[in-house]
């Protein structure tokens, strides 16, 4: 299955947010963590006993994945150990697990700010992704996209970005239902390096193109892709107000804002406090601007 985009924030420009992306994967299902680690710890265990590496070094790897958020890492870390020994003995099977396991770590690391040890576990990805890429690119071609924004996000890099938004628009002529998704997350990153780097102008087109590509996905799923809608909204109005627009930031924030609300009267364990902060970040933030 395809996982949506990894959510987090990032130290650029304040509020507005980037996505590191998480490939696709087969094998890995997505089950309530309380239901699943039980099963996963069983599995651990069971492949421990019984000597089985590959086995084992799947299980730390989906275990990992449920306890991403629950210092995980040592997990990852003797989950790659395992891949590199076996990839040494079959690359042509174990070298793509090896460049998943690096994605993953890296996304770990950067969540939790090693920024330099998810740089170099990016920057590995990247290249046993050019080389896989090089035998099958069918087949590898997401992941090496995946992995260009994700060190292009972590970097700054413009240029990665890029190449991650062009790889991406060539798959999603051939699968839109697949990556349309991945072609508006990237957008706003490229959206966000642009405005953080002064490029406005490119800025404004990359996130009315990802709006206007959020906005026709929620035409199929509106539950999944409605609060994209409002977070590049929220950029948009960011990057107008920050150019003194202040009549259209206030129309975007406004419209965001709906959005916010109605996603709170359907989920209201989630939202009413988001919402909140946004109305006061917001009004702050206009009112000033006007004044």
């Amino acid at each position: 299955m395809a996982f949506l985009p990894h959510a987090r924030r990032w130290s650029l420009p304040a509020v507005l947010a980037a996505w590191l992306l998480l490939p696709p994967r087969s094998g890995a299902s997505p089950i309530a963590t309380d239901y699943a680690e039980p099963w996963w710890e069983v599995c651990l265990d069971w492949a421990r006993q019984n000597g089985k590496n590959a086995e084992l070094a799947d299980t730390r790897d989906n275990l990992g994945i449920l306890d991403r958020d629950q210092s995980s890492r040592k997990e990852y870390e003797e989950t790659l150990k395992t891949h590199r020994e076996l990839a040494r003995k079959d690359p042509e099977t174990y070298l793509p697990y090896v460049a998943l396991t690096l994605i993953e770590l890296g996304i770990l690391d950067s969540d939790q700010n090693r920024m330099e040890d998810a740089r170099k576990e990016f920057e590995e990805a990247l290249k046993l992704y050019r080389e896989l890429v090089q035998k099958s690119p069918a087949r590898y071609l997401p992941n090496l996209a995946v992995t260009l924004n994700n060190l292009g996000m972590l970097d700054g890099d413009k240029s990665l970005t890029e190449e991650a938004l062009k790889t991406f628009r060539e798959l999603a002529r051939k699968n839109p239902e697949t990556y349309l998704p991945q072609v508006a997350t990237t957008l706003n990153n490229l959206g966000i390096l642009n405005s953080a780097q002064n490029r406005v102008n490119e800025a404004r087109k990359e996130h009315e193109e990802a709006l206007r590509t959020y906005r026709r996905l929620t035409q199929k799923d509106s539950e999944t892709y409605l609060p994209y809608v409002a977070l590049t909204l929220d950029n948009l109005a960011l990057l107008d107000s920050a150019r003194n627009r202040i009549k259209e930031a206030r129309k975007e924030y406004e419209d965001a804002l709906k959005i916010y609300r109605e996603l709170a009267d359907k989920n209201p364990e989630t939202y009413p406090a988001y919402v909140a902060r946004r109305s006061t970040t917001w009004g702050c933030l206009i009112s000033t601007k006007a004044g």
